[in-house]
């Protein structure tokens, strides 16, 4: 059909004469039908006649200047404007039309009287515009070019008049090589159902399920030919177009009350009831539903009641308590669909009427005012027997059990034998394959060094999880269940699925923790890879929580209730576990705070009666507590409530280790002694290696009971205990020779009575001191208080350490 490509294409030549620029006449009725049928006829003239120019362009243009398309639903778009001017040129040229006269003219419309004229005998209306840019003129109302295609099937069957130029509205829609018919097809793929009113929803519904119903016949009989005339892979499109056009009547369906999991099959399955439903009832009189015009004006009337203008539009279907509602809330606020009331009910008034005839294809015409009025008989039990297939040859299965022995098609609880059996070895395919996974995984992790053991185990949840999708989906596509097995079988394998992704979330976080923790930079950072790995651990499980709950809304759960009985139970349990609770979080204060690390030795707590048993080396800081090993080599676990709140002493960080000790001399010593003792000292602690010579302090102290006392500060170049001792040994060892070569000797607190000769002090020794010093204070190098520097620089590292003798000995 040459009409759209006619019509789109006028004006790209100026050159023509000014007659095919002239508008249509529509200055009064008479005017407009004659300028509707003189252009129409020059049209399909053209058409038929293989002539089609210029001067046919702009005829068409002038037939469709005589319709008010400004109410008329997508009436800006050419296929509208096409079918309207094909269908009201069909009618015309079947009516008898009243003589010229009785039409009324120019003169007839001068006094302004004339608003309006009818068709005789016929609802077609031709009326004055009242405003706008077309103000005065006589078109085809708004009203006239909604109910075309309704008037147009209550006359197609009648001949044409005498002397009328037959139609061609038939040869437009049957065409498949026309821009109309692509067109067609580009409408049916795209444009969504029209929801604006109750009127919308209802013909929208029963005109797609029709339009479903018609190719999914036409295919089958193609298929079902011997030979086929159609191939498998045509006939898969073919379906894929029809459960498309399911899915746009689905649309008119409120289904918020359907869990998300299971809408795709339980809209199918209510959309085909509830037509089958419909079929067996007669159609409501068009007009008393309510179009979009209804309910404008009902908005407009409930706006200026309060009360009303919060309350929700709604038509009821006669007989069954089914309602077209309008949506209030949510992203299909404003449209009108059935109710979720509506749709919870479908199914148990199919049960009701499934038995009951289907309506009269006519009946008294009325049901032709309907875009679709047709019926689509036994679509649903089709689908049903069918396995939830539209066009069940085109899928392996369906083709595959057709040959089986009849009890295979036997039906339990709705659905077919074979049905049951598929079920049952996809369940054990399941199984199986996720015990074969499980076990080869095991005995590969053992022969692995981690992290790659924990990247084998991670694969376990993902192979598993690939497994049940690709049976699911088979289950789906193949098997096909419908009814509320479909619902009990889908929604099991959904919670399976969600707990396997959970699962899936909460190992690979683990798995990258665990594979970031073998790195080479963290092998020595034990309380960064555990708080790593607890809070890994942490996220993953709040993630995999989270999956679980999405998964729970999926399927239909009522999270409300759930959610606080959640509430209730967890103030219960956190009253129950508030100490395990406080030990997680004292872990995290303790791996996120540092006091101590993995491997670091402490001294923790604050009895000093049982210092020896609160020193030991941290071995583990967990989620609930810590484990150090004490010097005894016994292993003490204490809460990490109660070691995050202890006074810890984290020994490893020392950078140096304090030597403070004591010197007691006998008060026979003299004060040129003492110097010298003290000299000699400092000097070992400025030459010894492993002495820190600032501060390194060796001070005459006090006049003790019993002695006189020499106070010893410094610290020692190491960390460990062992070091330390082995350290401090050796400069004891030095001080005693100093001690001894000063001629002196350690004072001891006694009371016991001897009775012997007292040796005295080494009067040589105590000669060869007192000169040393006396050639110090004469050449002012007596190091009072402190030795010069330059002496200090010569004096550093001059002590053997290890000393002579030593298997670690190394001569300066």
């Amino acid at each position: 059909m040459l009409i759209i490509s006619c019509s789109t294409a006028f004006a790209d030549n100026s050159s023509v004469d000014l007659d095919p620029l002239r508008p249509a006449d529509t200055s009064s009725p008479r005017d407009t039908l004659h300028s509707f049928l003189e252009n129409t006829d020059q049209v399909i003239k053209d058409i038929r006649g293989d002539t089609v120019n210029k001067k046919t362009q702009y005829a068409y243009r002038r037939a469709t200047e005589t319709f008010d398309f400004l109410g008329v639903p997508e009436g800006d778009s050419w296929y509208v404007r096409n079918r309207s001017t094909a269908l009201l040129q069909e009618l015309l040229a079947r009516l008898e039309l009243p003589p010229e006269k009785d039409i009324p003219g120019d003169d007839e419309v001068a006094d302004g009287t004339i608003l309006e004229w009818t068709i005789p005998n016929t609802s077609i209306k031709i009326s004055k515009i009242q405003q706008g840019p077309r103000s005065g003129e006589f078109l085809f109302s708004s009203d006239t070019i909604r109910k075309l295609e309704s008037l147009y099937r209550q006359v197609k069957e009648l001949p044409y008049r005498p002397g009328s130029t037959p139609g061609i509205y038939e040869e437009m829609v049957s065409a498949d090589n026309t821009v109309q018919k692509r067109e067609s097809i580009l409408r049916d793929l795209l444009r969504p159902l029209d929801t604006s009113s109750p009127r919308a929803t209802l013909q929208g519904f029963l005109d797609n399920v029709n339009r479903a119903y018609v190719l999914v016949t036409e295919v089958n009989e193609k298929l079902r030919a011997k030979p086929p005339t159609m191939t498998r892979e045509e006939a898969r499109e073919k379906e894929k177009s029809a459960l498309d056009f399911l899915e746009r009547a689905g649309d008119g369906l409120d289904l918020s009350q359907v869990p998300n999991a299971l809408r795709k099959s339980f809209e199918i399955q209510a959309v085909l009831q509830l037509k089958e439903i419909l079929d067996r009832m007669l159609l409501p009189p068009i007009e008393t539903v309510p179009d979009i015009r209804m309910i404008k004006a009902a908005q407009k009337e409930a706006s200026g009641d309060p009360s009303k203008s919060q309350q929700a539009l709604r038509w009821r279907f006669p007989l069954v308590q089914f309602e077209i509602v309008e949506m209030m809330s949510g992203n299909r606020q404003g449209q009108f669909l059935f109710s979720a009331d509506t749709v919870n009910r479908i199914n148990d008034v199919y049960e009701k009427i499934k038995y009951m005839p289907y309506r009269q294809e006519h009946f008294g015409g009325t049901e032709l005012e309907y875009l679709s009025p047709g019926r689509s008989p036994d679509f649903y039990e089709s689908y049903v027997a069918a396995s939830g297939n539209l066009i069940p040859q085109a899928h392996l299965v369906p083709r595959l059990v057709s040959g089986l022995p009849e009890w295979f098609h036997k039906r339990y609880a709705g659905q077919l034998v074979w049905q049951w059996i598929g079920l049952v070895l996809s369940m054990l395919s399941i199984l199986l394959a996720a015990y074969g996974i499980n076990k080869y995984l095991r005995l590969l992790v053992k022969r692995m060094k981690s992290p790659l053991q924990v990247w084998l185990k991670f694969l376990v949840p993902i192979l598993v999880l690939s497994v049940v999708i690709i049976v699911s989906r088979f289950v789906d596509d193949e098997l096909s269940f419908t009814g509320e097995i479909a619902a009990v079988v889908t929604t099991g394998f959904r919670a399976v699925i969600y707990l396997l992704m959970a699962w899936v979330v909460y190992v690979s976080f683990k798995a990258i923790a665990d594979t970031i923790a073998a790195a080479p930079k963290l092998r020595d950072r034990g309380s960064e890879v555990a708080l790593m790995r607890i809070g890994a651990r942490v996220f993953g499980f709040l993630t995999a929580i989270w999956i679980i709950v999405a998964g729970l809304r999926d399927l239909g759960a009522d999270l409300i209730p759930l959610l606080a009985g959640l509430g209730i139970g967890g103030f219960a349990v956190a009253l129950a576990a508030q100490s395990t609770i406080a030990n997680f979080i004292g872990g995290l204060i303790l791996l996120a705070n540092k006091p101590v690390r993995v491997g670091d030795f402490c001294r923790y707590g604050e009895d000093p009666s049982q210092e020896w048993l609160r020193i030991g080396t941290v071995e583990e800081i967990n989620w609930i507590s810590t484990r150090i090993r004490g010097i005894d080599r016994t292993v003490t676990t204490i809460p990490n409530a109660e070691f995050a709140n202890m006074h810890i002493v984290n020994l490893t960080k020392r950078d140096e280790r304090l030597m403070r000790t004591t010197l007691r001399l006998r008060y026979e010593t003299t004060g040129d002694q003492l110097r010298f003792i003290l000299i000699k000292i400092r000097e070992l602690l400025l030459g010894h290696p492993m002495v820190t010579p600032n501060p390194a302090r060796v001070r005459f102290l006090s006049y003790a009971e019993y002695s006189k006392n020499i106070e010893i500060f410094c610290y020692l170049r190491c960390r460990e205990q062992n070091d330390f001792l082995a350290i401090q040994e050796d400069v004891l060892l030095h001080i005693e020779d100093i001690v001894k070569a000063a001629g002196s000797g350690f004072a001891w607190p006694t009371h016991t009575a001897y009775i012997a000769r007292d040796p005295g002090t080494d009067a040589e020794r105590k000669e060869q001191a007192e000169a040393e010093v006396g050639h110090r204070r004469f050449t002012g190098k007596l190091p009072f208080p402190e030795f010069d520097e330059e002496e200090r620089v010569l004096l550093e590292d001059t002590v053997d350490y290890p000393p002579k003798g030593s298997p670690d000995y190394v001569p300066r």
